[in-house]
């Protein structure tokens, strides 16, 4: 599975926010900073989470994006699932139509392999998991200046 840019996004945002003292806001433009993603990038992938119930966000002064409790449990995969339900559809890489009618092609079986392993890693590593792993429980700390 090749996961697209906003996938990608989500997924880095995510982990970014797991990281994050619980319940502080991070203001978007800190966020595309500290990620390398473009702002409005950043914001409308995010917005997507919010609308999905995982993240919250507040407009204005104190404002930005914040994980609400739990949502750091929630596997890759449910985050893929929400921004691009269209990566965890199965089906022939090479698109041949011999493949759902009689039989199944060389490289059905060769990809379906390497999408099940790509499928139970996704599925069983946790966004909260992720920020242990890659920020060792430290909370990163932004310098905010005006964005």
């Amino acid at each position: 599975m090749i996961l697209n840019g906003d996938t990608e996004c989500a997924i880095r945002g995510m982990i970014y926010l797991a990281a994050q003292i619980p319940g502080e806001r991070v203001r978007g433009c800190d966020i595309a900073e500290y990620l390398d993603i473009p702002l409005q990038t950043l914001t409308n992938v995010l917005r997507r989470l919010v609308k999905r119930g995982v993240l919250y966000s507040a407009k204005g002064r104190g404002g930005g994006f914040s994980i609400y409790p739990g949502a750091e449990q929630m596997s890759l995969l449910e985050i893929i699932e929400i921004i691009d339900d269209r990566l965890t559809r199965r089906g022939c890489v090479l698109k041949v139509n011999a493949c759902a009618q009689i039989e199944m092609c060389h490289s059905h079986c060769q990809w379906g392999r390497l999408s099940n392993h790509e499928m139970e890693f996704f599925k069983h590593q946790t966004i909260g998991e992720m920020a242990e792993m890659l920020f060792k429980n430290s909370h990163i700390t932004l310098s905010r200046h005006n964005c």
